[in-house]
């Protein structure tokens, strides 16, 4: 039983016609670079500027809506969702 469950969420955690959709799609072979100009993060110091990575998030979904989707994070701010 999961913390869900616990709290009485029983839909939550699973991919399942009813249940919310949040789910975060992820492409583990995606290279990257580290550009801290398009950092959603107000602090723009990393070690990792300029870096390439390989793994990139694609898109996440929040109760079914897009919140992040090509590369643009689509809320104004944490408070919004």
């Amino acid at each position: 039983m999961g913390p869900a469950r616990v709290l009485g969420y029983e839909k939550l955690g699973t991919l399942e016609i009813g249940a919310p959709a949040d789910v975060c799609i992820f492409d583990m072979h995606r290279e990257w670079t580290v550009d801290t100009a398009k950092l959603a993060s107000k602090g723009k110091n990393t070690p990792l500027a300029g870096r390439t990575l390989k793994g990139k998030v694609m898109a996440t979904l929040y109760m079914g809506n897009p919140v992040y989707l090509d590369e643009t994070l689509r809320i104004k701010d944490r408070y919004e969702i």
